[in-house]
């Protein structure tokens, strides 16, 4: 019986903060992306990228909360109910990262090998969460505003349809106009 494969949402609007870092991927890590990776059970992957000519292939989870309160701790807190807040390493690893269907799908995606874990969040409660998330669960943290500095500087005036990477120019230009 032929298992079937992982399905790309291609049609599925992407959430701002996930095509920020797919185009991110793309223009400035060069690689090819596949978003909004489906999985059984409701389980879902950002983003999975694969640079074709250095080999390297990525696992992505994109996190940004903008709200207070919100920034990535090394141990997550609980509602007095006892529900998590999904916000600390070790709970966002189990669910994003280790989970054995996610775990299997990118296997069967990369066929196997070594790839790279990365969180893509807003802030951190504390910059020893970046060490410790990469000593503990081998899971690199990157923030979202240096993505969008990173990209601003590749897309600077080239003509581009995207309204995302449109709308970074936009903000990008008023910016220089007010400094």
């Amino acid at each position: 019986m032929h298992k079937s494969c992982p399905r790309s949402e291609v049609g599925k609007s992407l959430e701002p903060e996930v095509h920020i870092v797919d185009r991110y991927m793309q223009l400035v890590k060069k690689c090819f992306t596949m978003t909004n990776v489906m999985l059984e059970g409701g389980k879902e992957i950002d983003l999975l990228a694969v640079n074709p000519i250095s080999g390297e292939k990525y696992h992505i989870e994109v996190r940004v909360a903008t709200g207070r309160g919100f920034a990535l701790r090394l141990i997550d807190s609980q509602t007095k109910s006892g529900r998590k807040h999904r916000r600390g390493m070790d709970t966002l690893n189990e669910i994003k990262f280790v989970h054995p269907t996610v775990v299997s799908a990118v296997r069967e995606i990369f066929g196997g090998g070594e790839y790279r874990k990365v969180l893509v969040v807003w802030d951190v409660e504390d910059s020893k969460v970046i060490e410790q998330a990469k000593s503990l669960y081998s899971i690199e943290i990157w923030k979202i505003s240096s993505i969008i500095s990173e990209l601003t500087q590749e897309v600077k005036t080239k003509p581009y349809r995207n309204d995302v990477l449109r709308t970074i120019q936009l903000i990008s230009k008023k910016a220089n106009l007010v400094s």
